[in-house]
């Protein structure tokens, strides 16, 4: 979510114009409809009043991968835009290696490209290097790596406009347009205007809409995950309890050995404790790297089957020490009562317990 509220705020547009096909996209930059306007109206829309400057895109996710159902193969997003939509749009945006996209970067076979540090951390990109994929019969030549955002441009492609244009074929045709405004209190009206010169073709949203979409479907996937995260706290405190009470039931007359032979209560109920400290810290060290692989297999799965590249699993090791601290305060938790009970059982019955 910081990552998100951190790009959101960086990014310069006031206004995004949508075909009328894409009606309910969360983040227009990262997924495609299909839908289309055409290129013509981006003149008409920088004649509206109130409109500084206009910046149209063709947004597309592209397959990659060799048909093997290995773990790179999946889908990323392809944006094409005009050299001018990263410098102007896009100032925080630093390149790592290579440059910016300029004009006159088509070439006959290859499609300049400058790609995100997650996509080229994922596909081990390199300056001068080529995707393992073609667009439209294009090799993309990756030109520039971009600095780590934290945010959603770490999960992008850009391309010159025109070369993604020809190369799919969609010549003269957008699948949006980015919008900034001379005077940002009369934003809304200013997108009513746009909205105003064919309404059956494109419609607007405000930047502030569209991350109010964006942030309520992030709200709502965290309250799931923490719905499923307690549901999980309970069972693992539930697991751990009933091993304790089996075990110490089944030392029953150990125990009372040792409290016949002089062993303090508060010496047993320390051991019992640090017993279940300790299965709970094995539990949890087995649970953490199994959440390393789960979330592998959930990335790898969002790429396959949902099309969204640029959700990802992030695993860190904040996280994972958060989540032998939860492990250690369960497994102390869940001993307590076990040790309680043990210590209160009368010594002459806890021999005969058989």
């Amino acid at each position: 979510m910081n990552g998100f509220n951190m790009s959101a705020k960086e990014r310069k547009e006031d206004i995004y114009v949508l075909p009328k096909g894409a009606r309910g996209l969360g983040s227009p930059l990262l997924v495609s409809s299909g839908a289309e306007f055409s290129e013509q109206r981006v003149q008409d829309i920088g004649g509206v009043l109130n409109v500084k400057a206009v910046y149209p895109f063709y947004t597309r996710q592209i397959y990659f991968g060799d048909g093997t159902g290995s773990v790179m193969e999946g889908f990323f997003v392809l944006d094409g835009v005009t050299p001018d939509f990263l410098v102007d749009l896009r100032p925080s945006l630093e390149v790592e290696a290579g440059r910016l996209l300029e004009q006159g970067d088509y070439l006959d076979d290859q499609l300049n490209v400058v790609v995100g540090a997650e996509i080229a951390r994922s596909v081990k990109l390199q300056v001068d290097q080529t995707l393992p994929l073609e667009v439209g019969g294009l090799v993309p030549r990756v030109i520039g790596i971009l600095k780590s955002t934290g945010g959603l441009d770490d999960y992008i492609v850009y391309a010159p406009l025109q070369d993604v244009q020809l190369a799919l074929d969609r010549e003269g045709w957008v699948t949006g347009a980015a919008v900034t405004v001379t005077d940002p209190t009369t934003t809304e009206e200013t997108a009513d205007a746009i909205s105003n010169l064919s309404s059956e073709e494109f419609y607007c949203q405000t930047s502030e809409q569209i991350a109010g979409v964006v942030k309520n479907l992030i709200s709502m996937a965290r309250a799931i995950h923490l719905s499923v995260a307690s549901i999980a706290l309970l069972i693992g405190v539930l697991f751990v309890l009933s091993t304790m009470l089996m075990a110490v039931s089944e030392r029953t007359k150990e125990i009372g050995t040792m409290r016949a032979l002089g062993v303090h209560r508060i010496t047993i109920f320390r051991l019992i404790v640090t017993e279940s400290l300790i299965t709970g810290v094995l539990a949890g060290g087995i649970g953490c790297l199994g959440g390393v692989g789960l979330s592998k297999l959930i990335t790898w799965a969002i790429h396959k089957f949902a099309s969204a590249a640029f959700l990802q699993a992030v695993v860190s090791p904040r996280l994972l020490g958060f989540g032998l601290l939860i492990a250690v305060l369960i497994g102390i938790l869940a001993g307590l009562y076990p040790a309680w009970r043990i210590t209160k059982t009368n010594i002459v019955e806890a021999l005969r317990y058989e």
